[in-house]
């Protein structure tokens, strides 16, 4: 590792070489310049700190062609409609909601055991604030190809993209409701999913045309491994630390009010397992996160995970970009677990800030980590379990089969309780699913693929063990909750293998004492 190299050379965050960076962490005031003006929720790419945000009366509405019948697997079948209603001209309504917000993610496929195009013949309608005119009215063949605007790439990625799904973030915005549906599919086998924020506040809420300009958002999706954010205001604090076993160092000490909204470590592979990253935000207690889960990796093998906002880029320097807030002061320790290994670990970081203060509604950024053992068949798989208010901002997965090279528990449907709920407001129709892949990652091929976007991907897939790391980032399409979230996994249907592994979930947490958000107890 050479010490002249520039540690991110061509990227915003930081030109410099770390051989001759002086600077160290300490305490400092910072002039803010005036804050940016109010951004929603799915346009979070105008002000990235907005993720962080958890505006009251905010909630998450989402529906998809799950069988809530029983049947083994999710379609439209006769006598079995996966329709809310049907108009009389035909139309099948698959999502309805009322009042203000935006569909935020509509995910497709068709296709018999792989995933095939879609059926030009099928059309999808959006009407929206209750007129008759659809905002959205295109062939499914269309809506995700990329070259149709405003559904232009990489805003929406077809099968051959997004490992055999067909994925549109193009965010359709409304005021007083809207309704999504599908022309010609009364009797199509074919698997969907639409996700919409829907928001307490409408102000700045503007309904959708069809011109809104995503070429920002676009560039944004273009540039993952990137640094996401806008130029910095404030100077990146950088240097190397050596650590032996079981050692550690403070790399930043901030006051605030600010947000951390870029974090680069810079070590061989082989030492990333061995270190972790401590995190104390004002009054909270710290918070110790394995570098692994912190940047998105769930080991050292394998494809290279390059989301937008965590990964490996392709020098292997892991990034962080998900915005950080503190108020008052922030701590950032690195440090070394205390087991063998050579006897000194040199460690290269940068660490910046916005130079701004965060949101009046910002929560603390978090990181749960669970692992997951062979269990009983039939008993559900909890990836993420949070108590308190909170918004869930991403999952990655690494899963795999306890009965060898059999896919089959990729069946198994996401399901995400809210609040309490009995039943699950949000039930997905399969694992890959929720990472935007289908039919097993399969898209033609016959056998599951990798793949990596900005958003979604599938970046290592063992096929021995039928194991496949995916991660998702939930931004324009964060959960929120009040009270508390769990996430679920089914163990797919009746006599398939029980599924074992490790998941990691990224999330936001209310400041307030009283409520919250942290992570359940694992059991």
């Amino acid at each position: 590792m050479a010490e002249s190299k520039p540690m991110l050379a061509g990227v915003i965050f930081l030109t410099i070489s770390l051989a001759g960076c002086a600077q160290t962490g300490g305490g400092r005031a910072i002039d803010h310049p005036a804050k940016p003006m109010r951004t929603t929720p799915w346009e979070w790419w105008r002000d990235p700190a907005t993720l962080a945000s958890l505006p009251a009366g905010d909630r998450v509405a989402m529906r998809s062609s799950h069988c809530p019948s029983g049947c083994e697997f999710d379609r439209h079948s006769e006598g079995d409609s996966r329709f809310l209603r049907v108009r009389e001209n035909g139309e099948g309504v698959i999502f309805s909601a009322d009042g203000a917000g935006a569909v935020t993610r509509i995910w497709m496929v068709m296709g018999e055991g792989v995933s095939e195009p879609l059926d030009g013949a099928v059309r999808l309608r959006v009407r929206i604030d209750g007129r008759r005119r659809p905002v959205v009215d295109l062939p499914l063949s269309e809506v995700f190809a990329g070259a149709t605007e405003p559904f232009l790439a990489p805003v929406v990625a077809d099968l051959r993209i997004s490992g055999g799904g067909n994925v549109s973030y193009v965010p359709i915005s409304f005021r007083k409701g809207c309704e999504v549906t599908l022309v010609g599919a009364g009797r199509a086998k074919i698997w969907f999913q639409v996700t919409a924020r829907l928001v307490g506040d409408a102000t700045g809420v503007r309904s959708f045309t069809g011109e809104e300009p995503l070429d920002d958002l676009r560039s944004v999706l273009e540039r993952s491994g990137a640094d996401p954010w806008p130029s910095a205001a404030a100077p990146p604090i950088s240097g190397s630390v050596v650590l032996a076993p079981g050692g550690g160092q403070v790399i930043a000490e901030l006051d605030g009010p600010d947000l951390i909204n870029g974090l680069i470590l810079r070590t061989p592979r082989k030492h990333w397992p061995r270190l972790g990253l401590r995190f104390t935000f004002d009054d909270g207690e710290p918070q110790l996160i394995p570098v692994v889960d912190l940047f998105g990796r769930t080991g050292t093998d394998g494809g290279v995970t390059r989301s937008l906002l965590v990964g490996a880029d392709a020098d292997n320097d892991l990034y962080c970009y998900f915005p950080m807030p503190f108020f008052d002061a922030v701590k950032v320790e690195l440090l070394r677990r205390p087991v063998e290994g050579p006897a000194h670990v040199r460690v290269e970081y940068a660490l910046r800030t916005a130079g701004v203060p965060p949101p009046a509604d910002a929560g603390y950024f978090g990181v749960q980590v669970r692992r997951h053992r062979v269990g009983d068949p039939g008993t559900p798989l909890t990836m993420a379990e949070l108590e308190g208010r909170g918004a869930l901002v991403g999952l990655i997965a690494d899963l795999s089969s306890s009965d060898g090279e059999n896919w089959t528990y990729l069946e198994a449907d996401e399901q995400i309780f809210v609040d309490g709920e009995k039943l699950p407001s949000w039930h997905g129709t399969g694992v890959e699913d929720f990472f935007n892949g289908g039919f097993y990652f399969r898209d033609g091929s016959g056998r599951p693929e990798t793949f990596i976007t900005a958003l979604a991907g599938a970046p290592s897939i063992h096929r021995s063990i039928a194991g496949v790391v995916m991660y998702r980032l939930l931004l324009g399409d964060a959960i929120v909750f009040r009270r508390g979230l769990r996430v679920e996994l089914e163990t797919g249907t009746a006599g398939d293998p029980t599924v074992q592994g490790r998941t990691v979930a990224y999330f936001y947490a209310a400041r307030t004492r009283n409520d919250r958000a942290q992570p359940a107890d694992e059991e």
